[in-house]
């Protein structure tokens, strides 16, 4: 008898309570916010958080793991200090180390009740699947995971921030989602040598394979009001202004649209406060006169070389491919709110840095929010580089700087030349002076320390 109630006593405490339905609802906002899915969804059948998506990266391909609550392949093993340790020390359950291509250095900075409320989340709102995922396979050194480690403790650090009150607006809000959840240093922060963010260029830009992250501290370079960067982050598409496109695009689509208004509004308040756009800050440029002549594609010899794209000139592809939508002087359509946008004025046009004009164009736009389905097909698979170059230099100079051109050379290595780190890409031996650079640098550090230490001692 006195065994039966030691065990009815003791039932509570080995069992965890299940949490309620605000709590999971809270974490459920959470992950949406972090864009868990993002990275994490299985491709072979949509499941969310059953892993095997690809990422790659300058080492190479890194796989996504299954983080469904499955106790055969996925979290569900996994306490609340194991899945602490995760996202404030990259490490998984059995010690392993994770690689930065999940955001746990950004993670670190999250509250103590967000990451209980997304491990309630994982735990109980969260389908089981046992979907199997293989292992990341890098080339050595980094295929030993322990070399993070080294890694870790010369750029990992957790800075103490407020959550802020998701009931109201406020740019201390904005900081909390843009540096944890929001993970916006990823992409726009540019990297050092070991592919770590450098954290005295924070949000000043950076690359994601041949796409270019824009600086954000210069949120008011395109006049861009808090109005007008919530509003982006809610449809992707501000017109005459910018269009999310690429890993952007995906993160509007499946993260920010997905916020309430609250929490849009608060990052947009954060980023204005960033800094202040430069003196020769850039203005909507009108099309050049005259330009509609050179349009026309005229009468041709035989129906082939009417459709020949490498007998038409820059102006006559946009007729053929782009006028319909975005208007033979690049003033988008003339509906409102606009379906398809107007070019002039449109950053991707107007910046220096054609990456994000060429890799739009090439790739396409796929995007559905609230405010629908916004869609431009991809013209890499349509068209010749030489082409691309034509039609990209047409767009450039047209509705952009008229003296800025576009080549065919750019345009070739944007789509076949991705800009990553030179030292974390080639051949092994590259890896080992990573590595010995890594050992150099925690040895340096810790001698420092261990000389600050015996100085304060004496």
């Amino acid at each position: 008898m006195r065994t039966a109630i030691l065990l009815l006593l003791l039932i509570p405490a080995l069992t965890q309570a299940q949490p309620d339905k605000a709590s999971l609802q809270r974490g459920a906002y959470l992950a949406i916010a972090g864009d868990c899915s993002a990275c994490h969804r299985n491709p072979d059948n949509g499941h969310p958080f059953s892993g095997g998506y690809r990422i790659s990266s300058p080492l190479g391909d890194i796989i996504a793991t299954n983080i469904t609550p499955s106790k055969v392949n996925g979290i569900g093993n996994y306490t609340l200090a194991d899945f602490r340790r995760v996202m404030r020390e990259g490490r998984r359950r059995d010690g392993g180390y994770l690689y930065p291509a999940m955001p746990y250095t950004a993670f670190a900075s999250l509250t103590e009740s967000d990451i209980t409320a997304l491990y309630d989340y994982f735990m109980f709102g969260v389908a089981a699947e046992d979907h199997a995922v293989p292992a990341t396979q890098l080339p050595f050194p980094f295929s030993v995971r322990s070399t993070m480690a080294l890694w870790n403790a010369l750029f990992l650090s957790r800075e103490h921030l407020a959550s802020g009150s998701a009931d109201a607006v406020s740019s201390a809000r904005g900081e909390y989602l843009v540096k944890t959840l929001g993970h916006c240093g990823s992409c726009h922060t540019p990297r050092n040598l070991m592919m770590a963010e450098k954290s005295d260029h924070f949000l000043r830009g950076g690359h994601v394979g041949s796409w270019q992250a824009p600086d954000l501290t210069q949120a008011r370079l395109y006049d861009w009001t808090e109005a007008d960067l919530a509003t982006y982050l809610k449809t992707g598409s501000l017109p005459g202004k910018a269009v999310a496109a690429g890993e952007m695009g995906t993160a509007v689509e499946n993260s920010f649209s997905r916020l309430n208004d609250n929490d849009r509004q608060a990052i947009a308040r954060y980023l204005l406060t960033l800094g202040q756009a430069p003196a020769d800050r850039l203005t909507t440029r009108l099309p050049n006169s005259g330009s509609l002549t050179r349009v026309e594609t005229g009468p041709a010899a035989s129906l082939s070389r009417a459709i020949d794209g490498q007998q038409m000139s820059g102006a006559q592809l946009y007729n053929a491919a782009c006028a319909s939508c975005h208007g033979a002087e690049g003033e988008g359509s003339h509906d409102r709110p606009q379906t398809f946008p107007r070019l002039t004025g449109s950053s991707a046009v107007t910046n220096v840095d054609p990456a994000n004009l060429i890799m739009t164009v090439a790739e396409g736009v796929n995007r559905t929010t609230a405010a629908g389905h916004a869609f431009m097909p991809a013209f890499s698979n349509q068209m010749s580089s030489s082409e691309l170059a034509r039609l990209l230099d047409y767009v450039a100079t047209q509705f952009g700087d008229g003296d800025r051109h576009i080549t065919e050379k750019q345009v070739s290595q944007t789509l076949h030349h991705p800009r990553h780190n030179p030292w974390l890409q080639g051949a092994p031996w590259l890896g080992l002076c990573v590595l010995a650079l890594l050992c150099l640098a925690v040895w340096r550090y810790r001698s420092q320390k261990r000389s600050q230490h015996e100085e304060i001692s004496l």
